[in-house]
């Protein structure tokens, strides 16, 4: 599966759908070829540390409440919650022609619920009454909003429902629905009150993460969505966010080397390919790799500047054991010898030297193009994820922040 089929379901404007097919055929901070392995591994673990309940796929913050809402309804049933969607799903289009992020907006029956169910469960928004967290279904969720009758004569929860919903939830889903004798309903817009129990939610999460302290910032009138990366917000030294956000930088900084060093390989493999004229994807899809190579360079000068600017933090990470919990052990092996590599100042990432360490990485792949022609020759010509990670953040994160520090009425 292509990285492509894997994000066909979305639904957006024709401006959003541009965006992503860039984002896709140029493989940023998102889901996408992952040649050397390190993705999911490092970089969603480190996104999930900084932002738990958060996807690459979440743009708008008000599905969150959107989510109770469309099951708090009166009648729902897992049978036709799915119509249920599709009609707010239009009416939401309809709504707020001049915004981004509506989902629906080209296909009315998308599919909201499940898509920000991690965000539900993550948020303790539903939560379960034993100690079972599978128990935090769609189903258990939608049982438990269409009973009035919560708890027994003595006020305990019954067991039946297996899940209890945060009370502000559904109070808000009920409130959701009131509004809807107003006008311009339904916003895509949080309300006040929603936008407070989310931020509430937040700053619950355990260990405090990033996610938490952003909170506290917008709740005190920060604007923290101005910030371009995630580690330039200003959070207090001290607390334990800050050294997440300051070891997600290095790892970023580290890791977007790597993989510029195996853009550089992959280039210089496929112009060998070039010129013993074998059949290659770019060659079907008119790709030019010079343009290609121009991207790499660019990418390569603001590595380049980062570096410069950065270097200091890398000394560390020269050792497997500080990359712990990412990665398996033969991961932080590689992106420790990575590391030392810069240290020492080998930053001409074109190297033959980094070539053969991301050479002998790419192994891990069961399809590596630096040492197998046919492999190589499926490459499409564009750059595989030479843009510097930021962990979700201009994806997702930072969409519902900003809807977070903008709430209406």
């Amino acid at each position: 599966m292509t990285a492509a089929s894997r994000w066909e379901w979305l639904d957006f404007d024709e401006a959003e759908v541009k965006q992503v097919r860039d984002f896709l055929s140029q493989d940023v901070d998102g889901e996408g070829v992952d040649a050397l392995r390190i993705g999911a591994s490092v970089r969603d673990l480190v996104a999930e540390q900084l932002f738990p309940g958060t996807s690459t796929q979440y743009k708008r913050l008000r599905y969150v409440i959107l989510v109770p809402a469309v099951l708090r309804k009166k009648g729902a049933t897992v049978s036709n919650i799915t119509l249920s969607q599709t009609a707010l799903n239009s009416a939401l289009v309809k709504a707020n022609p001049n915004e981004t992020g509506i989902i629906g907006r080209r296909t009315p029956a998308r599919d909201f619920v499940h898509l920000y169910w991690t965000a539900i469960r993550t948020w303790k928004m539903l939560t379960p009454l034993s100690a079972d967290v599978r128990d935090v279904t769609v189903a258990n969720g939608l049982a438990a909003m269409q009973s009035r009758i919560t708890t027994d004569d003595e006020g305990n929860p019954l067991l039946q429902n297996r899940v209890k919903w945060h009370p502000q939830a559904t109070k808000l889903a009920d409130q959701f629905w009131f509004d809807k004798k107003g006008g311009e309903w339904p916003g895509i817009h949080c309300s006040k009150a929603e936008v407070d129990f989310i931020l509430d939610q937040w700053l619950e999460l355990p260990d405090k993460p990033a996610l938490a302290v952003i909170a506290s910032l917008v709740r005190r009138g920060g604007t923290p969505s101005k910030a371009t990366f995630p580690w330039q917000i200003h959070v207090d030294k001290e607390s334990g966010a800050r050294t997440a956000l300051d070891r997600a930088k290095t790892v970023s900084l580290i890791c977007w080397g790597v993989q510029l060093a195996y853009n550089f390989a992959l280039l210089k493999e496929a112009r060998k390919l070039d010129a013993d004229g074998g059949d290659t994807s770019w060659k079907q899809k008119s790709q030019d790799l010079g343009v290609t190579e121009e991207k790499i360079d660019l990418y390569f000068e603001q590595w380049k500047e980062a570096f410069e600017a950065e270097k200091q933090s890398l000394a560390p990470w020269v050792k497997p054991t500080t990359w712990e919990p990412l990665g398996s052990e033969v991961s932080r092996a590689f992106l420790a010898s990575a590391a030392r590599k810069l240290v020492s100042g080998e930053i001409n990432l074109g190297s033959n030297q980094w070539f053969n360490l991301v050479c002998d990485r790419e192994k891990v792949n069961p399809a590596p193009k630096l040492s197998n022609r046919s492999h190589l020759a499926t490459w499409s010509g564009t750059p595989e994820m030479a843009r510097r990670w930021d962990f979700r953040w201009g994806a997702c994160v930072r969409h519902l922040v900003r809807d977070a520090e903008n709430p209406r009425g």
